[in-house]
């Protein structure tokens, strides 16, 4: 996968659903995207970065991010580590119009695609065979080219059905050096500092932090704060008129030029670019 297919790489188009069972591949990205996303784990154990927190990843946990969720799924496949997965990214806006007959379950929908929460997980490994049946039988759907909206409904209805109300308890929370850099940087970013800053607000080594992170996470400090800045930009471009310079500048980069080409190299295309294309999919 190319640096390029990182960021809001799901376009659904005149699609309402993107669905994928994979059994091949590692994932070491951090991205986010403009739909709902799901994602149950068959096999396979790796981490789930979001909300500057750590998950575990590993068979039976269902991961659902709302829209513009910054996360990174990090699993290394091996001989011994087969990550086996099923994503679902879907246009939730057009889903939930559709559930308005059913107003408690369209109130319950709107929660997973509150971008305002918190990504949710749970641990459904006690109905696991159950969902894989319900994944399998959409697969077959999607194969044949015979999936309507019921169906896509009736797919999330289904999901829906086996997440606990009390979600909360299903989190298992590691508060690791990652998580606290993540933190730091979350309530920063929009500044320029320096790594010796960050460094001295953890209270741990410059070469300490930089090691473990890359360990905790498959990434760099660098990546990971140039991907919360281009987010933030991505989402001044789209709902302000700032001028591309500002819009670097509220984003911590230190001069237009640089901004610019940091945006290329993870979006693929200009900031004007990224904003005349947004207008376009709002018209």
């Amino acid at each position: 996968m190319a640096v390029t297919d990182f960021l809001e790489r799901i376009a659904l188009n005149d699609r309402q659903i993107s669905f994928n069972r994979m059994n091949k591949g590692s994932a070491n990205y951090f991205h986010w995207h403009q739909c709902l996303e799901m994602l149950f784990v068959s096999r396979g154990y790796g981490i789930v970065m979001v909300d500057n927190q750590q998950y575990t990843l590993r068979p039976g946990r269902l991961f659902v991010f709302p829209p513009f969720k910054l996360h990174k799924v990090f699993v290394e496949q091996t001989d011994k580590n087969h990550y086996e997965r099923t994503t679902v990214h879907l246009d939730h806006q057009l889903l939930d119009g559709f559930l308005q007959p059913f107003p408690q379950r369209q109130a319950r929908f709107a929660r997973l695609w509150d971008s305002n929460r918190d990504a949710h997980i749970y641990d459904l490994t006690a109905s696991a065979v159950h969902i894989e049946a319900i994944l399998e039988h959409f697969h077959q759907l999607q194969q044949a080219g015979a999936h309507h909206w019921e169906d896509i409904a009736m797919l999330v209805l289904q999901l829906m059905a086996f997440m606990p109300e009390q979600e909360g308890q299903q989190k298992t929370i590691s508060r690791t050096t990652a998580s606290k850099v993540m933190q730091w940087i979350e309530e920063n970013y929009v500044q320029k500092f320096s790594l010796a800053e960050l460094s001295a607000s953890v209270g741990l080594s410059q070469s300490y932090i930089s090691r473990v992170f890359s360990q905790e996470t498959g990434g760099s400090i660098a990546d990971f704060l140039a991907t919360r800045r281009i987010k933030r930009a991505c989402e001044l471009l789209r709902s302000t008129d700032l001028s591309v310079e500002a819009v670097g500048s509220q984003c911590g980069f230190a001069d237009a030029p640089y901004f610019i080409t940091c945006f290329r190299k993870l979006i693929g295309r200009t900031p004007l670019q990224y904003r005349k294309a947004a207008l376009r999919l709002e018209l």
